[in-house]
């Protein structure tokens, strides 16, 4: 196994971080990568343009592992995270932000598995979300085998950033693209998919931090724009016919986003834009369609939920799919206040 192997012959990993103005998390993600099991590893932070103490705050580490690569200005996180994978020397490249927590045995583990498993190209882990002040919100488990992760990818993002590790080379090639300020994570998994196998080991890895300042929840607006991008390479690869306005409904749909649909058509046209995907992906083989009908029935009802569309939330053709799964989703969601 990879985790028997001396310096030597284990492989290197390179762990790409990095950080703008981070100097309130920093010193515990560096940390947590210094408490690592597995030791022959290159840390590579990218300072992006910083104005506050994080460069210090690196400096003041004296491991020759860690290579500090300041940005002349302020470039963006493509830039960086390019510049990142660029300078690697890994085998493996594994990515950690400035505010998240790589908990001990997670590059052990995942070097074990990419070294056993040729065929895969990226894994990421279960993980576990923490606010501010470090303290555990939930635990996060999504798909642990390729066919679920395949499936889970057409609808939604199922890997954390922070819990990634990938085959550099593949990393190398296909990069981050430029072209997006956000879900720039969510576009890579998915193309790296298209070429190799990808799964979350199932163990928890990964302390992710959610607090004010994510980008996902600064950027909502612009997010939306980008997984639209997205969920159109998506469809268009799956081959299904779409018109323009089911994929903005699909779009809206998957993104939580109610406003969009306004009236009594719309929710209809929705209806029958989900029942068709679900019909497509049952009758293609090739994804796990039950779990791809889990994840469009949770969307519908959110959506006719916050819509007041309580009719349809209880009288569609979704829900004679499969009625038990139906029911039972629905009560979970209206136990949760549907949200």
């Amino acid at each position: 196994m990879a985790t028997n192997l001396n310096e030597e012959q284990a492989p290197l990993v390179s762990i790409v971080l990095p950080v703008y103005n981070g100097e309130k998390y920093l010193k515990a993600s560096l940390d947590s990568v210094l408490a690592q099991t597995y030791q022959n590893w290159e840390l590579v932070i990218i300072n992006d343009g910083s104005t506050d103490d994080t460069e210090n705050l690196i400096l003041d580490y004296q491991d020759k592992r860690i290579r500090y690569l300041p940005n002349e200005s302020n470039k963006g996180i493509i830039i960086s995270l390019n510049r990142g994978l660029q300078e690697s020397n890994g085998v493996f490249i594994a990515r950690l932000d400035a505010d998240d927590i790589a908990l001990p045995y997670r590059i052990e583990k995942q070097v074990e598995f990419l070294s056993d498993n040729p065929d895969y190209d990226l894994c990421g882990s279960y993980f576990q979300t923490i606010d501010s002040n470090g303290r555990l919100l939930k635990n996060v488990a999504f798909p642990a085998n390729n066919r679920d992760a395949q499936s889970y990818l057409l609808l939604h993002n199922c890997f954390c950033h922070s819990a990634i590790m990938m085959r550099s080379n593949i990393a190398k090639e296909l990069k981050y693209d430029e072209k997006f300020q956000v879900c720039e994570d969510y576009d890579l998994w998915y193309r790296i998919s298209r070429r190799g196998k990808i799964l979350n080991l199932p163990l928890f890895m990964t302390l992710y931090r959610v607090h004010d300042n994510n980008m996902s929840t600064r950027k909502s607006e612009i997010m939306f724009v980008h997984v639209n991008k997205i969920n159109k390479r998506i469809l268009d690869d799956l081959g299904i016919e779409y018109s323009k306005n089911e994929l903005d409904m699909h779009s809206n749909a998957l993104s939580y986003n109610a406003s969009f649909f306004g009236d009594t058509d719309t929710i209809d046209d929705l209806e029958k834009w989900m029942v068709k995907l679900y019909s497509f992906l049952k009758k293609s083989g090739n994804y796990n369609a039950f779990l791809c009908y889990k994840i469009l029935i949770e969307k519908w009802i959110v959506v006719t939920y916050n819509t007041r569309s309580y009719k349809k939330m209880f009288f569609n053709k979704l829900m004679a799919v499969h009625p038990t799964v139906y029911l039972n989703s629905l009560v979970r969601k209206i136990k949760k206040n549907v949200q």
